[in-house]
């Protein structure tokens, strides 16, 4: 599939995410950019550092419905013409429409799919998985490994690319650990039709339980638009407002870091290629948080508009 992004606007997008010195050369050649499981990672990882998840737009439109059109979100993320980026983010469908339209553009082998969410209670997934309310991409690299990519599951996301095998674990954030299993969902009476299903557990010691489930099946534009009419409608209805931004080793100098908060990098130490996690600072209904890997605290709280917008822009460099 043909990406809906122009080289020029690849390469504007290669210069914000800020990629390691190493990734200079392509910049001007996206087509080249490398398709291996480190440039894959330092691009996810960019990506999430630099596009938060951001449902405000939801609540601030007159439609009530979200914008998912790629030419649309690239405007709204990077800029038309010599505007320089919002800093803004956008709900699963935009953050991960647009990262399908910039792989293709950087000649990667991707596909988008749906995925089931399960409910939450207190923050805690549980109960049956739900209809279709997310999204992922699938990308295929030369050698023939597959890869789950998801760059807007919020806070609970992966903090980079997690191959298609099953038992497949990655060290996220902290202590939390996220994996993908094959299997089954309990509502499936085809036990052949096997699913991917999207574990974590917060400490070794813990249980592993299920946010979502998703197929090997391709979905396309024209799906996601049936999906964001209703997803939008629901994200509305409950009211909350959420921005989770991942924060990259480096760029944390702004922020009230505690002495021993800053952790451990989260990848390969020393290697050039590689950007690291370190926390990731959000944005709830008012109150913004910071989280260094441990836990959780306010470090501000926004109540009128006009605070809210100045907070908005300290926090999260948004402009609007």
């Amino acid at each position: 599939m043909v990406s809906a992004f122009l080289p020029a606007q690849l390469t504007k997008y290669l210069e914000y995410m800020a990629l390691p010195a190493i990734y200079s050369p392509y910049l001007h050649d996206p087509q080249s950019f490398p398709k291996t499981e480190e440039a894959l990672t330092a691009l996810f990882r960019c990506q999430i550092t630099r596009f938060p998840y951001d449902n405000l737009t939801l609540h601030h439109t007159d439609t009530e419905i979200v914008d998912i059109a790629p030419e649309s979100i690239y405007e709204k993320f990077i800029g038309s013409g010599d505007t320089q980026p919002s800093g803004r983010g956008g709900y699963c469908l935009e953050c991960s429409i647009f990262f399908n339209h910039v792989l293709r553009g950087l000649g990667f082998s991707v596909y988008m799919t749906g995925v089931r969410n399960r409910g939450r209670v207190n923050g805690i997934p549980e109960g049956e998985f739900k209809g279709w309310t997310h999204m992922i991409n699938i990308v295929e690299l030369p050698n023939g490994q597959q890869y789950h990519v998801d760059v807007a599951f919020g806070g609970d996301g992966p903090t980079r690319p997690i191959p298609l095998i099953s038992g497949s674990s990655i060290q996220n954030l902290g202590s939390q650990e996220v994996r993908l299993i094959q299997g089954n969902i309990p509502k499936q009476s085809r036990s052949e039709q096997k699913l991917w299903i999207y574990q974590y557990r917060n400490s070794a010691d813990r249980d592993w339980n299920s946010f979502y489930s998703f197929g090997e099946f391709e979905f396309f534009q024209e799906d996601f638009e049936v999906m964001n009419r209703y997803t939008s409608w629901e994200a509305v209805a409950r009211g909350n407002q959420w921005i989770v931004k991942f924060l990259r080793g480096g760029e944390t100098s702004a922020l009230p870091v505690l002495p021993g908060e800053l952790p451990e990098t989260n990848g390969h130490a020393g290697d050039d290629s590689m950007v690291q996690i370190v926390g990731k600072i959000m944005y709830v209904n008012g109150v913004v948080k910071l989280n260094m890997g441990g836990k959780t605290r306010v470090i501000d709280s926004l109540e009128t508009e006009d605070e809210k917008l100045a907070g908005l822009k300290k926090w999260f460099n948004f402009s609007f």
